[in-house]
């Protein structure tokens, strides 16, 4: 599991870091493209951890 999202990390940050994106172009547009996909990303991430926390901590209270 954690080679999985090792990988899904590092593919998702490596196309992220190397993209040309043509369609939008570079202006104020992607960059607000960006910052909405790494904050949805971000919340993802977090929500994940909120969730397997309360998880453990139901599975010790049992």
């Amino acid at each position: 599991m954690k080679f999985i999202l090792l990988t899904i990390g590092l593919f998702l940050s490596t196309v992220a870091a190397a993209h040309t994106d043509h369609a939008m172009g570079e202006g104020s547009f992607h960059t607000f493209y960006h910052i909405a996909f790494w904050t949805l990303v971000a919340l993802v991430a977090i929500k994940g951890a909120m969730w397997i926390r309360s998880r453990n901590v139901n599975k010790e209270r049992k």
